[in-house]
C-alpha cells in the first residue's frame, strides 16, 4: 500500500514538472547553449528594456511621476524579430510595467521591468496550466 502512494505521489509530481528531455532543451533558445545569433536578439530586446525605463525618466522629471505608454515616448530602438512588447499603464499613470516576450523561443524566454526600473530575465517555472474547478 506505502509502494502504491508513493508510485502515484511521483507520478502526480512529475507530471507537474517542465520537460527536461534532450529535445525540449535543444528548442530553448537562450541559455547554456544559446547560440551567438540568439545572444545577439536577446541582448538587443534586454536594451530595449533598458532604453524605455530610461525614456520614461526623461518623460517624467522631477515632478510626480506620470508616466507613459511607448508609442507616447522619443527614440526606442526596435525589438528584434520575434520579440513581442506587452506594457501596462497603471489607471492614473502613476505606475507601468511590461514584457518583452520571446515568441520564437520554446521555452518561453520573457524579460520584465516597471516603475523601479530594475530589468529582469527569465523563463517560466513549469509548463503546467491551471484550471478553474468545474472545466474540462
Amino acid at each position: 500500500m506505502k509502494t502504491a502512494l508513493l508510485t502515484v505521489a511521483l507520478v502526480g509530481f512529475a507530471s507537474l514538472a517542465p520537460a527536461q528531455n534532450p529535445a525540449q532543451l535543444a528548442r530553448c533558445l537562450h541559455g547554456r547553449r544559446e547560440s551567438a545569433d540568439q545572444k545577439t536578439r536577446r541582448e538587443k530586446a534586454i536594451r530595449a528594456a533598458q532604453a524605455i525605463n530610461t525614456a520614461e525618466v526623461v518623460a517624467v522629471g522631477p515632478q510626480k511621476p506620470r508616466y507613459r505608454r511607448p508609442q507616447d515616448l522619443r527614440s526606442l530602438p526596435a525589438l528584434p524579430d520575434g520579440f513581442a512588447l506587452q506594457f501596462n499603464l497603471s489607471a492614473d499613470a502613476s505606475g507601468y510595467s511590461f514584457s518583452i516576450k520571446d515568441t520564437l523561443d520554446a521555452c518561453h524566454y520573457a524579460i520584465f521591468s516597471d516603475q523601479d526600473k530594475l530589468v529582469y530575465d527569465g523563463t517560466p517555472l513549469s509548463t503546467a496550466f491551471l484550471m478553474p474547478v468545474g472545466t474540462r
